[in-house]
């Protein structure tokens, strides 16, 4: 029995958000609490782990000392190692006002479009995770596809998913405005994963929780952007500037510069 709400019983602008981006997509990438009253929009490839282990070591010490270390062991688990409430748990007005109200701050951390690319090209295709799949079937489809998922290149990694919408693309690489729901939610502050090591005043002041710091690094960065020039050229940087156009415009960065 699928017991998940119908977009028509949710409120009117969760159910927007979970019209556009799948009720799996906002279940998995928003993390609340309750009691410290923030919502963080979690984006994949922009500082998710290191947000995770540390706001979620902040949540799990109202439990345990031993859920602390299991959170910041294990950031990306969400079924048996998160302290945040998921929307799935909530009821559909509560979830409505968490997401709307004045009551709850919200904010993510965003990325500059082209080094995330690079980032999940590096970390889930180069390495042949699951999230190749969907792309070497594109490819297969169109009659280039590589002798192996892990051989997909870098350009025809930008060439197919530049092409899909919002919410055909993985979010290691969805378009960051549609997967936070930019034009629907009021954000308390969105912060550019580049100055995040200055920042931690600020997601105090956000979390209720002054004092707080960063003292975990995701183990699997992979330093995108000093790896541009390697990989790109200026017919696939002008690809992603399009693509992902209203990413740069809504977070004010500017398209990187090669050489």
């Amino acid at each position: 029995m699928d017991l998940r709400p119908a977009v028509r019983d949710l409120g009117k602008t969760t159910g927007k958000y979970v019209q556009s981006m799948g009720w799996r997509s906002v279940n998995n990438h928003l993390n609340i609490s309750l009691v410290n009253k923030y919502v963080y929009f979690e984006v994949p490839k922009a500082g998710c782990g290191t947000m995770k282990s540390t706001l979620g070591g902040l949540e799990a010490a109202r439990f345990n000392e031993s859920l602390v270390e299991l959170v910041q062991d294990n950031p990306h688990q969400r079924k048996n190692a998160t302290p945040f409430v998921k929307p799935y748990q909530l009821p559909n007005d509560v979830l409505e006002d968490v997401l709307t109200s004045r009551k709850f701050t919200r904010f993510a951390v965003v990325r500059e479009p082209a080094s995330r690319l690079l980032s999940g090209w590096l970390e889930k295709i180069n390495q042949g995770l699951q999230q190749a799949e969907p792309i070497f079937e594109i490819l297969k489809e169109q009659g280039r596809a590589p002798q192996s998922p892990q051989d997909i290149s870098f350009a025809d990694f930008i060439d197919v998913v530049c092409a899909l919408p919002s919410r055909k693309q993985d979010p290691h690489w969805r378009r960051q405005t549609d997967h936070i729901g930019f034009d629907l939610f009021k954000f308390n502050a969105l912060i550019h994963l580049e100055e995040l090591e200055n920042s931690w005043d600020l997601l105090g002041t956000l979390t209720g929780a002054p004092g707080l710091k960063e003292d975990f690094f995701c183990k699997k960065a992979t330093h995108a952007g000093s790896h541009m020039n390697e990989h790109y050229t200026p017919e696939l940087l002008a690809k992603v500037a399009e693509a992902y156009a209203d990413d740069y415009r809504a977070f004010g960065y500017a398209v990187p510069r090669l050489g």
